[in-house]
């Protein structure tokens, strides 16, 4: 524990985390860190040498600054302090223990979003991702969305492929009746024991809402984005579950 927080107090100062960022990029003389950082060079050096010290950068032979590997490693596992850290107030009352373990390692790929306040701003999320769909829309929810029911049916006849992951306690909205699936656009619906999380993306856009205190989805509040990082978090998230639900008999599809 004392090594861990020994670790922590060296990146505590946001003038040796911005050392760090500017030199992922491109490797710099202690000269061009002080002027791109507007730092002293005796502060720049000071700050260098706690770096350099803690193993997280090193000097080359012609005087230039880049990261150690460990150092790359830790910078990389920031994103995820950082996702938290925008969010703390929201995960006072939201849980994510649920995930396996590995997505949550991953969190940080959720760093770049737009947030989305209140039911009626996710269902319009949700809209837009049927809207712009132009190969296929995956949907894992507790719950079918009513109004998404007769866009679901233009975008099968749009030739759009559907996965939909639905919890096997869920009884099915009488409208939830589509023509049956042709080979070019099949619809696959599967079944999982539980369904914490709400994702529903496109090839370029994704929504996620993830559980309250008490498990149950929370369509108040969600998070949107078009980052590939964000896009790939939920697309693995999708499969992992995809990968464990039940395959469905014909649903009056």
């Amino acid at each position: 524990m004392e090594e861990l927080s020994n670790f922590f107090l060296e990146l505590a100062h946001s003038d040796r985390l911005r050392t760090l960022f500017l030199i992922e990029k491109e490797k710099l003389k202690l000269t061009q860190i002080s002027e791109r950082l507007d730092l002293s060079m005796q502060e720049t050096s000071r700050h260098l040498s706690r770096l350099r010290d803690a193993q997280l950068i090193r000097k080359d032979v012609e005087g230039f600054y880049n990261l150690t590997p460990f150092g790359r490693i830790t910078l990389s596992l920031l994103p995820g302090y950082s996702f938290i850290l925008k969010n703390k107030d929201y995960f006072q009352n939201h849980d994510l223990s649920f995930l396996p373990p590995e997505f949550i390692k991953r969190i940080g790929e959720l760093e770049e979003y737009e947030p989305g306040r209140g039911v009626m701003q996710v269902l319009h999320l949700a809209v837009v991702v049927m809207n712009e769909a132009k190969e296929y829309v995956w949907i894992l929810t507790d719950q079918v969305m009513t109004p998404t029911i007769p866009m679901i049916r233009e975008g099968y006849a749009k030739g759009i492929r559907f996965r939909i992951l639905l919890p096997e306690h869920l009884t099915l909205p009488s409208g939830f009746q589509l023509p049956k699936p042709a080979p070019t656009s099949p619809i696959e619906i599967r079944w999982l024991e539980e369904v914490k999380v709400c994702i529903m993306m496109n090839e370029t856009l994704v929504g996620l809402c993830l559980p309250d205190s008490t498990g149950k989805t929370d369509f108040s509040t969600g998070f949107a984005s078009r980052n590939p990082k964000f896009q790939k978090w939920c697309r693995d998230l999708f499969l992992h579950y995809w990968g464990r639900g039940k395959a469905t008999q014909e649903v009056n599809i």
